[in-house]
């Protein structure tokens, strides 16, 4: 039986082994006394992974109506783990301890949840997740729907195919760290695979390394190709894809999709009691499917994501 990304994180939990790999990352940083630090974020680290592997693991047992909220408080703790590989002194000021992000007020009536939106704030955790993991700055003030960040999951392309009749996906061939573009795919984007090529290495940072018989490799260097954007890994078959159309390529890379996504679900599931009962009950459109379906595919995933994002890291 394959190991589980819980199993294989185990790895992680030995103080000896990551006071080791914490030393090894800080030396890259400007601080002093890296011995101190990272003797004492060790036990920081370890303890995040547990706390977030216990709200996770009790969110597999737990009716869907409380789940958001053990995963939302998961994957922060999980996040906070990888965050002291990059940031020893987190969190160094009380501004980066709040979510980082608002859900808007909700209408009573005719509410969709695929139509609702988070906004990003100044100030808290995941715009310093945004700056310290992956380099994005000033996502203040933008609004994601959950159908934009829905449609920038893998998982999720067979029940949105279903609703809509459409599928918002195109499978990318992905060989010894090069993304192949061809025309087929390039159509889509009214480009020519060159020319998305280029598109893709002005907008996302890749690197265009030889143009073939009308297909061209792209790579990145130093990639997380477990989630580099626009392209989305797709767990269950192992395969790469991108967002169907131009408008819907994405710069938010997939772990900041489902903190924001868990975050929304976590705060309707907490304050939105009586709407929230409603559609677990009755199931009365297109959202109850959407989110059910969402909270299977995000438990597996995310365990998925960290241990990729530390095994490449420390």
């Amino acid at each position: 039986m394959t190991l589980s990304y819980w199993g294989r994180l185990l790895s992680y939990h030995s103080t000896e082994l990551i006071q080791k790999k914490l030393f090894e990352c800080y030396k890259e940083l400007p601080i002093d006394n890296i011995n101190e630090t990272s003797y004492n974020n060790c036990y920081r680290f370890i303890y995040f992974l547990k706390h977030g592997e216990n709200f996770f693991k009790q969110a597999e047992h737990s009716p869907y109506s409380i789940q958001p909220m053990l995963l939302f408080y998961g994957v922060s703790q999980l996040i906070k783990a990888c965050l002291l590989t990059v940031d020893p002194n987190y969190p160094e000021t009380s501004s980066v301890l709040a979510h980082g992000v608002s859900s808007r007020k909700r209408k009573k009536q005719q509410y969709s949840f695929l139509k609702d939106e988070v906004k990003i704030q100044k100030n808290g955790l995941f715009p310093h997740i945004a700056k310290k993991l992956y380099n994005i700055n000033h996502l203040e003030t933008e609004k994601y729907s959950m159908e934009y960040l829905f449609k920038h999951i893998a998982e999720m392309d067979e029940i949105i195919t279903f609703h809509t009749s459409k599928s918002c996906f195109n499978k990318v061939e992905f060989k010894d760290n090069f993304f192949i573009l061809t025309d087929q795919i390039s159509q889509h984007y009214h480009l020519s695979a060159y020319r998305f090529a280029e598109y893709l290495c002005d907008k996302y940072g890749f690197s265009i390394f030889k143009n073939i018989n009308n297909e061209v490799y792209i790579t990145k260097e130093g990639g997380m190709y477990y989630d580099i954007q626009p392209f989305s890994y797709n767990m269950s078959d192992q395969l790469y894809y991108l967002p169907s159309d131009r408008d819907s390529l994405s710069l938010l890379p997939e772990l900041l999709s489902h903190y924001l996504i868990l975050y929304n679900l976590s705060m309707i599931s907490r304050y939105e009691t009586e709407w929230w009962y409603d559609l677990l009950l009755t199931a009365p459109n297109s959202d109850y499917p959407f989110i059910l379906r969402y909270l299977e595919i995000v438990k597996r995933k995310i365990p998925f994501f960290v241990y990729e994002f530390l095994k490449d890291t420390i």
